[in-house]
C-alpha cells in the first residue's frame, strides 16, 4: 500500500509540474540570465541554432557593401573628396551589419512583398530553432540541478510548494485511507487536518536536503528538452523574439559599430592605396 501510494504520489506530483512548469519555473528569465552573465554561452547556442543566419550575415556583407560601393562611385564620380572613402567605409561597415542584425529578427510577421515573403530569418525557422535551443539548453542551462535549485529558491517557489503540499495531503488521506473516518473520530477533524499540515510542512522542510535522490527521475519524468521545444514551438512569433534576442541586444550596437570602424579603416586603406597621402590627388 505505501510503495503503491509513493509511486502514486510522485507520478502525479510531477505529471502536475510538467503540465504547469511555468507556474513553478520561469524558464524564460533563467534562460536570459544564463546567457547575460555567460558570453561564450550564447555564442555555442547561437552557433548551433543560428549557422544559417550567420552565413546569411557574412554574405550580407557583399550584396549591402556592393549596392553602397555602388552609390559611393557614383558618388565620387562628381565629388572626390578626400573623406569620401573613410566616410562611406564606416557608413557601410555600421550600416552593413545594422541591417545584417536587423532582417535576423524583423520584419516579426511575414509580409507578402509582390511574389516574395518577407520574414525575419530567425523567426521563419522557429520549429527547427525550437529544437536545437532546447537541447543545447538542457544541457548546458537547464540541467536538473539548476532547474530544482531554480524551482526551491526562484521567485515561483511559493507555487511550487503550495503544489507540494496539495499532493501531500492527497497523499496522507490515500495513505490513511479507509480509516479515515476512524481516524476523524480518534482525533478529531481538525487534529486531523492540523496533522495532514504538518506533514506536509515536514516533506517541504525535507526536500532540499533530499531531492538531489531524485535527479535521474525527476530529468525523465518532466523531460524538459521535449517540453521547452514544445512551448518554444507554441510561442507566438513576437513572443519568440522575445526568448532569444534579449540575450545579446546588448552587445549588438558594439557589433554595429566593430562594423563601421572597420569600414572606415579599409576606406582609408583605399585612400592610401589610390592615391598615397591623398594630399596631390584628393579634392578638399
Amino acid at each position: 500500500m505505501g510503495d503503491k501510494a509513493s509511486t502514486e504520489f510522485l507520478t502525479a506530483f510531477m505529471a502536475d509540474m510538467q503540465e504547469h512548469v511555468d507556474d513553478v519555473l520561469d524558464i524564460k528569465q533563467m534562460t536570459v540570465a544564463a546567457c547575460v552573465k555567460n558570453k561564450p554561452l550564447v555564442n555555442k547556442i547561437f552557433k548551433e541554432c543560428g549557422d544559417k543566419e550567420f552565413d546569411f550575415i557574412r554574405r550580407s556583407g557583399f550584396y549591402f557593401g556592393f549596392l553602397f560601393g555602388c552609390l559611393q562611385m557614383v558618388i565620387w564620380f562628381f565629388y572626390n573628396g578626400s573623406w569620401i572613402l573613410p566616410v562611406f567605409g564606416f557608413l557601410v561597415g555600421w550600416t552593413t551589419n545594422w541591417l545584417a542584425l536587423k532582417v535576423i529578427f524583423r520584419p516579426l510577421e511575414p509580409k507578402k512583398f509582390c511574389c516574395f515573403t518577407i520574414h525575419g530569418i530567425f523567426l521563419k525557422r522557429q520549429m527547427e530553432v525550437s529544437e536545437t535551443f532546447a537541447r543545447v539548453n538542457c544541457v548546458e542551462i537547464l540541467h536538473t540541478k539548476a532547474i530544482w535549485d531554480a524551482i526551491l529558491t526562484g521567485p515561483l517557489s511559493r507555487n511550487f510548494f503550495a503544489m507540494l503540499r496539495a499532493h501531500t495531503i492527497v497523499f496522507t488521506e490515500n495513505m490513511v485511507g479507509g480509516l479515515k473516518p476512524v481516524a476523524i473520530a480518534a482525533m478529531g477533524a481538525q487534529e486531523f487536518a492540523r496533522m495532514k499540515e504538518d506533514i506536509a510542512t515536514k516533506i517541504a522542510q525535507k526536500l532540499p536536503t533530499i531531492i538531489d535522490q531524485s535527479y535521474e527521475y525527476m530529468t525523465e519524468a518532466l523531460d524538459m528538452e521535449n517540453t521547452i521545444r514544445q512551448k518554444m514551438q507554441d510561442l507566438s512569433y513576437s513572443e519568440f523574439e522575445g526568448v532569444l534576442h534579449p540575450a545579446f541586444e546588448e552587445d549588438e550596437i558594439i557589433l554595429i559599430f566593430v562594423g563601421g570602424v572597420l569600414g572606415a579603416l579599409v576606406g582609408v586603406i583605399q585612400l592610401f592605396a589610390l592615391f598615397g597621402t591623398g594630399s596631390s590627388n584628393c579634392g578638399a
